[in-house]
């Protein structure tokens, strides 16, 4: 049986009220949550921190456990990598997830960050050339680059 221990998140709870507080554009608020979170080593701080969001911001959506450790999850990943970062910020929070959570190397996860708001794809549509055959082209000059499947 799972007990959870008893830990004090008072400080994070406020931080994350700070933030929510600040009306920052989306990607920014996403990535100050995911680095509150991230500086807390226990086990269930996601969880946590998604139960104090829905109690104390019922009008706000989006802070489900599993969004808010894709928050943590967006904020490990680019944390060291200011330039895939500032492309990420550029694009939807739907369209990062897609592009997080696929097997990409990072030329290939900057070519999607890129082409993702330049094309400015769907999900559906990000999501068909991911499960293609597709390979980019990273050489080729992006403006003029086509989609060529296999």
């Amino acid at each position: 049986m799972n007990v959870r221990k008893p830990v004090d998140y008072g400080t994070m709870y406020r931080e994350l009220a700070t933030i929510l507080a600040r009306n920052l554009p989306q990607m920014d608020e996403i990535y100050a949550i995911g680095k509150t979170i991230s500086q807390r080593p226990e086990k269930g701080t996601a969880v946590m921190a998604a139960e104090f969001l829905q109690a104390n911001f019922p009008d706000r959506t989006g802070f489900s456990p599993r969004n808010v450790r894709r928050m943590r999850d967006f904020y490990r990943t680019y944390e060291n990598d200011q330039t895939l970062l500032r492309l990420a910020m550029k694009i939807g929070w739907t369209l990062n997830v897609v592009i997080m959570e696929s097997e990409l190397t990072r030329d290939v996860r900057r070519w999607y960050l890129k082409q993702a708001r330049e094309r400015q794809w769907s999900k559906k549509e990000l999501l068909d050339i991911l499960s293609s055959d597709y390979e980019p082209d990273m050489e080729a000059d992006q403006e003029n680059s086509s989609l060529r499947f296999s």
